[in-house]
Formats: structure tokens, C-alpha cells, sequence
């Protein structure tokens, strides 16, 4: 299975479940939403277009790109947008075509994240903006759930989510890995944002530690 192809077996439990659990990270992500102007975005990974339907409800122009089919059909089904069934990595849309690009949830399914901030680079207009939400990579480290864990290792690990209804697999990031030199190079890191979202997802020892970080950068 291609891991970010799995949500095509569960689009219709996580379109249901998502609402009622991801509420913290969802308000968040609005909240750095409201101090930048955009006028035309994209979202990565935009599964059911929950964020574009937002976005249009104030009449901002939205697209969107999903790697899953049956997102993509529900997502157009539920906005009406150009969304297109693509990699992150490898959009067909028009150079400097955005304003703002946003994903939430999704990069961390990736196993390289370079070749993403190239083409969010290629996608957006001068000054662009570029917001995403992923998994923490501490959150990450601890799902590994065995003796001796690597943080260093890149391994596939078992995101159990929204109360342990869905297992999801997902490649382990580091830190380095979200602010890589060429993330630096390419992009002027505005903010880092960290939170906790159980039981969202799996709440590991009955720990509390941040199981999501949100980045906001723009286009030098």
C-alpha cells in the first residue's frame, strides 16, 4: 500500500471522525489564517475540502490537490474547485499561481519533504506564504512503542487516531527534517507553532507532549 494513497480505504470513517476530533488544531491553523492577506490559495492534501469550503465561504479563490481518488471525488463533490488527484511534490498548476498555500495533516506521509518545499517554492507568488500542520516529531518518536527507539531512524510508524477508530502509517520526521537547510534557503520562517490534541491521537503513557506543529513561512 502506498502510504499516501491508505486514505482512499478510509475516506468515509475519517471525513465522519475528523470533525469531532482535530477541533484544537483546525481553530489554530484559522487563527494564523487570519493575520496574513491572501487572495488566492492552494491546499496540499485538501481530503474532503473542509478548509477550501472555508476559505470559499469568505470568497477567497481555493484549489486543491489530493493524492487519494476518493478524496479528491469527495472533495470537488463538496466545493465545486479545481482539485486535482496529484503528488505534493509534482502539481500541474501554473508557476507563482498562489497566494497562500496550506496543508494540514498530510506532509508527514511523505517520506522525503524537500522535493514539497521545492514546489510550494515553484507555486507561489513573491511573497507567498506557505502554512502547514503536521505531526510532531516528538509525537512520532513515541509511537515508535519499543525499547531502544532511534529518533534518528526513518521508520514507518502506527498512528492510532480519533480514539483508536483508524491506524494510519506514516514515515518518522525529525525536526531537521521540517527546517532543512533547504526549507532555510528557500523560505523566511515567520512562526512555529506546537500543541497537544488527545484523543485526537494516541496519548502514549498518559503523557502530555505536543502531537501536532504548525509552520508558517514565506517566500523570500
Amino acid at each position: 500500500m502506498e502510504l499516501n494513497k491508505q486514505y482512499n480505504r478510509i475516506t468515509e470513517t475519517y471525513d465522519t471522525l475528523r470533525k469531532g476530533f482535530n477541533e484544537l488544531s483546525d481553530n489554530e491553523f484559522k487563527n494564523i489564517l487570519k493575520n496574513i492577506t491572501y487572495g488566492n490559495v492552494l491546499d496540499l492534501a485538501c481530503g474532503n475540502g473542509d478548509m477550501i469550503a472555508y476559505m470559499q465561504s469568505a470568497g477567497i479563490r481555493c484549489a486543491g490537490v489530493d493524492s487519494s481518488s476518493e478524496m479528491v471525488a469527495l472533495a470537488k463533490h463538496n466545493t465545486g474547485a479545481d482539485i486535482r488527484c496529484e503528488d505534493f511534490a509534482h502539481t500541474s498548476f501554473e508557476a507563482e499561481s498562489f497566494d497562500l498555500i496550506t496543508s494540514k495533516w498530510a506532509m508527514q506521509t511523505s517520506a522525503e519533504i524537500d522535493p514539497i518545499y521545492t514546489e510550494a517554492l515553484r507555486l507561489l507568488k513573491k511573497d507567498g506564504y506557505f502554512v502547514f500542520l503536521v505531526a510532531h516529531p516528538l509525537r512520532q518518536f513515541l509511537e515508535k512503542k519499543k525499547a531502544g527507539k532511534d529518533y534518528f531512524k526513518k521508520e514507518v510508524v502506527d498512528s492510532i487516531i480519533f480514539d483508536g477508530a483508524i491506524t494510519v502509517y506514516e514515515p518518522s520526521h525529525t525536526m531537521k527534517e521540517w527546517l532543512s537547510k533547504t526549507f532555510l534557503s528557500l523560505f523566511t520562517l515567520v512562526s512555529i507553532d506546537e500543541g497537544a490534541e488527545f484523543p485526537a491521537a494516541e496519548q502514549i503513557g498518559g503523557d502530555i507532549y505536543p502531537t501536532y506543529l504548525i509552520i508558517t513561512a514565506q517566500k523570500k
